[in-house]
């Protein structure tokens, strides 16, 4: 069939068979059309105003492909123009191809993808939100092979951003392998990602072989390791430390940072040639403050897995739900997430009152901030037993003194980097090892 030549519809569709669990979701640019699709049947797609599937796109034509929905879900070229492309080949005329839940493909230049009902709600965000533009723009970008730089503040979900990206990418199958620039010493974070020759020990970049290596502070990378990467990117080939000899390697990578990295390498703190090489695509991800709308739908969420494994169910109070909305989370996301898990420990019915949630009394216009004791009920909080007994008290104490002692070791003793990891304050971080007694790391680790 040509491109001129009008789209047909198919009489194999029951138009009063109800919709099944999956649906398509179509990606053009920031328009995002989602498509409810029947238990069975066979839907065509194209330019045409007569198919059932219209994609509005000069590069999909009037009768693209044929999408057949049974048990699995396939997609069959018509003999397009531009063609049809499933995990970054191009699909024969004719040729039945299925297609896997999550997995992106093209029609065209046009982004699409299967997806489940419950999935695509829980996944992807509200047209309002804005984030639901960077999703959208992510999964055009995730088909190809540039690498992206995240960008954002602590805590706002750029880890969680790259894994997506890499599951709505062709290596979704291969190996996603996260490593934390700022967490551990140079000569072991060299040996970590490039690998050590003389101890027989792949780094992080092969294990990605045909994956993805997701380098979390990437601004923290030492000068003489940003060379070494930049080579890997220009030469697709890890010299492990120690060897003369480069082994080929195919990864896409994906850094992230929460620093102006273009400030960086204005002040010469990052290479300008490894930024440029990095930011084939860039993407700001919004501090929760700016994602208002986003705040009571997580928090219900973080309450419902943590109260999950306690057999346990909770309700947001209506002035719980008010301080949500209220408060300027300058943890962002992680700080949400904790205040929920401790809020879930310490709600003694099936309610969850803001006096759970503001366990360091960080409440819009309190005053000034006060230090509660580990043993005491903090400000704010009545003194009974009924409302904290001592053995859940003695439970978020302990619960806080590991997570404190968790994000230092990741953070190699560094104080301001465990404070952006648990979503407080660095005093307050300073606060809490003077009250459990933990030692503070010597300066010279900061």
């Amino acid at each position: 069939m040509t491109d001129d030549e009008p789209g047909a519809t198919t009489e194999q569709i029951d138009r009063q068979t109800p919709f099944g669990d999956r649906v398509l979701l179509v990606i053009d640019g920031a328009a995002l059309q989602v498509v409810p699709l029947p238990g069975a049947g066979t839907l065509t797609i194209g330019r045409a105003a007569k198919c059932d599937i219209v994609i509005d796109s000069g590069s999909v034509s009037r009768h693209h492909a044929n999408l057949l929905v049974g048990y699995d879900v396939e997609i069959e070229d018509e003999g397009s123009s531009n063609g049809t492309f499933v995990d970054g080949a191009r699909t024969p005329t004719k040729v039945k191809v299925r297609l896997g839940i999550g997995m992106p493909f093209l029609i065209g230049a046009v982004t699409v993808m299967v997806q489940t009902r419950t999935a695509s709600r829980r996944e992807l965000p509200p047209k309002s939100s804005q984030l639901a533009a960077l999703e959208t723009s992510a999964a055009r970008i995730a088909v190809g092979r540039l690498s992206v730089l995240i960008l954002g503040e602590t805590g706002t979900g750029k880890k969680k951003f790259a894994e997506r990206i890499h599951e709505m990418s062709p290596r979704r199958t291969g190996p996603f392998v996260r490593i934390n620039c700022a967490a551990i010493s140079e000569p072991v974070l060299e040996a970590e990602i490039f690998g050590n020759e003389a101890a027989g020990k792949a780094g992080a970049i092969e294990h990605a072989d045909n994956g993805t290596v997701f380098l979390n502070d990437i601004a923290e990378l030492p000068t003489s390791l940003q060379l070494k990467l930049l080579r890997v990117m220009e030469d697709s080939a890890v010299r492990r430390t120690g060897s003369a000899q480069g082994r080929p390697v195919d990864v896409r990578f994906v850094a992230a940072t929460h620093k102006d990295l273009a400030a960086e390498v204005d002040v010469g703190r990052f290479r300008r040639d490894l930024y440029f090489r990095l930011a084939g695509a860039s993407f700001t991800i919004p501090p929760l403050r700016a994602r208002k709308d986003e705040v009571l739908p997580l928090a219900e969420q973080f309450v419902m897995s943590a109260a999950g494994p306690l057999g346990r169910s909770f309700t947001l109070t209506d002035d719980a739900k008010a301080w949500l909305s209220e408060h300027e989370w300058p943890g962002n996301i992680r700080e949400l997430r904790n205040a929920c898990e401790r809020a879930v420990l310490l709600a003694t019915g099936s309610t969850i009152e803001r006096q759970h949630l503001t366990l360091d009394d960080r409440r819009a216009g309190s005053g000034p901030r006060m230090r509660s004791s580990p043993t005491t009920p903090p400000p704010g909080m009545a003194s009974s037993h009924s409302d904290m007994p001592s053995q859940v008290r003695a439970t978020v104490a302990e619960l806080e003194k590991q997570r404190i002692l968790e994000a230092l070791d990741k953070c190699a003793g560094n104080q301001t980097r465990a404070a952006e990891q648990l979503g407080i304050s660095r005093r307050t971080l300073i606060n809490r090892l003077d009250e459990y007694g933990i030692a503070r790391p010597r300066k010279r680790e900061e």
